[in-house]
């Protein structure tokens, strides 16, 4: 074991007043880089390193007990295949300068009181505000009770854990380090991610700056404009400008004598659909004119209709200013001797400074001279040009058509061409270059030489492939994205229409994703998903598509299918291909998928319509158990329409108060007399009379309409139940189920105190009811959710209890009242030994835990003695009553429990 020395007897510096900062510092990282400072470039900074063992943990307590025993308890602890080294500190003083020498300190175990001058969280708040220190993961301990922080502390502070000392030989120590040490990994691989975009985007602006070029982005629909900074530097326009009303702005800065041309251009462009590639002068703010040369496309929705215009600004002023030296210092030589000499020591000055290149031929095509910059870019020294030919440059890409158009404008009126061309350099790299060649003629009109100026676009072309490749691609996976998917779905579409082959679109989602996220971590579930693109990319075949839709969606687009055999093979080789284990940091993971599959023509002929079906059989194959494939039918059209009629027709129910509670009796084995109900929602329909919750209640999960309505139904059902109380029944006890989305949104606590505060009901008087298959999501979160619930007072029941994976560890954890034995063992408990068996079981083990046992669904009198004779507490089912409205109920309370 390692130790870090300790500075003594350093001044402390701790105060009293508490300096929070308003951002975390990922979240600074993260934050737009054109709001702050650009660094200035440096190739020597690395950026923040990856985090990597040994990993080091800071002892705070001025016990040395505790320091040798907490050494002692994690001296074998591995994270991530590497071991602790240890710091010690016996106060805030001497744990300072041990966490300002030492940033990659992960962890800091804090004894929260100890004997010196300044307490634990004072360190912690000097931790946080002095220091800035967001890293480290820190986690109290004490050894006396009662003196845990306030949550608003832990949150405030971003305190890890809290842990008695009494912890401090178990595996819950154990287990805490190696939280904190994971979310202390995660925060500095996100740190250095950030730092590495970061750099990304540096590198690109830089050669954007360096080549002149700039790039922009018209959303016509909302008449508004992207620039890089490199386009707003070259027209004038300050960098954080909006830019609305775009072909305005686009026109007033163009030459008020290139205008007409700038305006025809676009216009023609965005009519006709087409590229675009033109000349013309810019006129910036302070009056300066610049020569861009400007190149765009037109991007089309599904439609084929204009949605936005893209396109490059290069800055060619000097370029220009270039050439017409050349042309003016070419004319020199018809004047005087003298005139000549000087003027030839100018062109010569330029010709050997230029930063273009610059090739002279004869007019038989010999070069004749060269100049550095032309050394530069092809690799040819002057002796290798000198007296060869520019078919030494010469790529092999261009065809006999496009030199002769070459040729037919440099000999013709306008005795130039210019244009972009691909040359070859002396190690075979071919390269692309902006060219201008003119040719030189005498008095007699007769041309002499050819001068050609060149400007290399190795590093402009770059820029355009790698945001090309962004626009149309998944960052993470690389794949193609939605866009590219939908626009090769509309070149298939288009290709099968001249052959009798099919095209097959299937769209599946890795089933339970989410779940393994919230487990493992994003970090995990971004490295699951590469693994599936990779194996994916090895399962299509050329001319095929697979692409990364959405999260944990992918697509596949399959030409030259024949027949009904040629999906079936598909679907088996895919879902053999997913069925194969993901080693992930010695894990073994394994996947499976929900696909849905759809054909053209038979099912569509449009690529909108074909990804609708196929999603819709993605969804039918999730209702159907998930773990296969569904392939689409008319119906599943005419089903979501309808769904969708159910959810507007549930918005405008909330809205007419169409929604209403029925009543269910709880009946108490021992007395045999109401004890309590549960609250059931009904809907019902000015038109369709009462609609079955089995239909409504999915849609209204799926839609989020359940988050209002569940508050409406927890606020009537406690206003009903205190009448009855008011009315001399105080001992009831309503129920009311939480659906999952009920328990996950933010303000469900403020939900039920509200209830309870407006109704004036006692908090145990109501009876929350949770399902099993919830508590398998995130335990910590339920248990930590369950526990601020109880403390407003009311008793928590698990619902359905039985149906998911039954677990006494989480039993043990929550902090509940209430087992619901669900109907489906209670229905054949007198027929099916098992059933028997498996209530036996729910009942032994809620008396094991002290829990009241309430059975649902009884119908028949032997299920009741069979419940009655195995201690069960409390039962509710048709066979006392089914559930009732608010009259029917009070008479059944009145018979329940007569008047004296």
């Amino acid at each position: 074991m390692q130790h870090v020395a300790i500075e003594k007897n350093r001044p402390d510096s701790l105060g009293d007043k508490a300096f929070m900062t308003d951002r975390h510092p990922i979240e600074l990282l993260l934050s737009d880089p054109t709001k702050h400072p650009t660094p200035a470039p440096c190739t020597q900074d690395p950026g923040p390193r990856r985090a990597q063992g040994p990993w080091t943990v800071l002892i705070v307590d001025d016990d040395t007990d505790i320091h040798a025993l907490t050494r002692m308890v994690l001296r074998d602890l591995t994270f991530a295949g590497a071991g602790l080294t240890f710091a010690s500190a016996h106060s805030a003083a001497e744990a300072i300068p041990i966490l300002e020498a030492n940033p990659e300190i992960a962890v800091m175990l804090l004894d929260v009181v100890m004997e010196t001058d300044q307490a634990g969280l004072d360190l912690v708040r000097h931790v946080r505000e002095v220091m800035k220190n967001g890293f480290v993961r820190i986690i109290l301990r004490t050894g006396q009770a009662g003196q845990a922080p306030e949550p608003r502390v832990i949150t405030e502070y971003d305190i890890n854990d809290y842990r008695d000392k009494s912890d401090l030989t178990s595996q819950k120590l154990i287990t805490a380090v190696t939280v904190a040490l994971r979310a202390w990994r995660d925060l500095k691989t996100i740190e250095h991610l950030v730092h590495s975009l970061r750099r990304e985007r540096e590198s690109l602006a830089r050669a954007q700056r360096i080549a002149h070029l700039g790039n922009w982005e018209w959303d016509i629909a909302r008449d508004a404009m992207i620039c890089s900074e490199e386009a707003r530097r070259i027209v004038g326009i300050p960098l954080h400008s909006d830019i609305h009303g775009v072909l305005e702005t686009f026109l007033s800065i163009s030459h008020p004598e290139d205008r007409a041309r700038v305006e025809q251009t676009i216009q023609h462009a965005l009519l006709e659909l087409t590229p675009f590639e033109f000349d013309h002068r810019i006129l910036r703010p302070n009056g300066e004119i610049r020569w861009v040369h400007e190149m765009g496309e037109v991007i089309r929705d599904a439609d084929g209709k204009p949605m936005r215009m893209a396109g490059t600004m290069h800055d060619r002023t000097e370029q220009r200013e270039a050439e017409q030296r050349l042309k003016i210092a070419a004319s020199v030589f018809e004047g005087a001797m003298e005139e000549a000499e000087s003027h030839m020591l100018l062109t010569a000055k330029v010709f050997e400074n230029a930063v273009e290149g610059v090739m002279v031929t004869d007019r038989s095509g010999r070069i004749v001279s060269v100049n550095p910059a032309f050394s530069v870019i092809t690799g040819f020294d002057a002796d290798d040009a000198l007296g060869n030919t520019p078919a030494m440059l010469q790529s092999g890409i261009h065809d006999e058509l496009f030199y002769s158009r070459l040729w037919h404008d440099l000999l013709g009126e306008t005795s130039s061409w210019r244009g972009e061309i691909w040359n070859r350099r002396k190690n075979g790299e071919a390269h692309p270059v902006w060219e201008t060649i003119t040719a030189i003629r005498d008095r007699t009109q007769t041309i002499t030489h050819f001068v050609a100026v060149f400007q290399d676009l190795t590093a402009i072309k770059r820029s355009e492939e790698a945001l090309h490749f962004r626009t149309y691609h998944d960052s993470l996976t690389g794949l193609p994205n939605r866009a590219l998917f939908h626009d090769r779905l509309r070149q298939a579409i288009g290709q099968s229409g001249r052959s009798d082959d099919k095209v097959m679109v299937l769209i599946f989602d890795l089933d339970l994703f989410k779940n393994l996220n919230n487990s493992l971590g994003h970090t995990v579930g971004d490295r699951l998903l590469k693994g599936v693109a990779e194996r994916l990319r090895h399962f299509v075949r050329e001319g095929d598509t697979v692409s990364r839709l959405a999260g944990d969606t992918f697509g596949f687009i399959l030409r030259g299918i024949r027949n009904s055999q040629d999906v079936g093979v598909v679907v088996r080789k895919l879902a053999d291909a997913l069925a194969k284990p993901f080693y992930i940091d010695e894990q073994e993971l394994f996947v499976t998928a929900s696909m849905g599959v759809t054909l053209c023509p038979e099912d569509g002929d449009e690529a909108d319509l074909l990804i609708r079906n196929a999603d819709m059989a993605v969804a039918r194959a999730k209702t159907a158990g998930r773990d296969n494939c569904q392939y689409y039918a008319p119906a599943m059209g005419a089903e979501a329409e309808r769904r969708l009629a159910l959810e507007n027709s549930l918005r405008q129910g909330l809205e007419r108060d169409e929604f209403l509670l029925h009543y269910q009796p709880k009946v108490d084995l021992r007395t045999e007399r109401i004890s309590g109900m549960e609250a059931l929602v009904r809907w019902r329909h000015p038109r369709d009379g009462m609609i079955s919750p089995a239909e409504f209640i999915p849609v209204a999960e799926e839609s989020g309409l359940i988050l209002p309505l569940g508050s409406r139904v927890l606020k009537q059902a406690c206003l009903q139940t205190k009448k009855w109380h008011d009315a001399g029944f105080e001992h009831l006890r309503v129920a009311v189920n939480l659906s999952i989305r009920q328990f996950r949104q933010a303000d469900l606590l403020d939900d039920v105190r509200a209830a309870l505060e407006e109704s004036g009901l006692p908090p145990d008087a109501l009876e929350l009811e949770v399902t099993e298959t919830l508590m398998m999501e995130n335990l910590d979160d339920i248990v930590a959710i369950l526990t601020r619930l109880k403390a407003l007072g009311p008793t928590i029941a698990v619902d359905d209890f039985g149906v998911g994976h039954s677990s006494l560890t989480y039993l043990k954890k929550l902090p509940i009242d209430v087992l619901k034995i669900d109907q489906s063992f209670v229905r054949d408990l007198t027929l099916d030994s098992d059933d028997a068996a498996i209530v036996t079981a729910i009942l032994a083990l809620g008396r094991s835990l002290r829990l009241k046992v309430v059975a649902e669904g009884v119908e028949t009198p032997e299920q009741l003695a069979f419940l009655r004779n195995e201690g069960c507490d409390q039962f509710q089912g048709y066979l006392f009553s089914r559930p009732l409205e608010i009259e029917a109920f009070s008479c059944r309370l009145a018979e329940s429990f007569p008047a004296p």
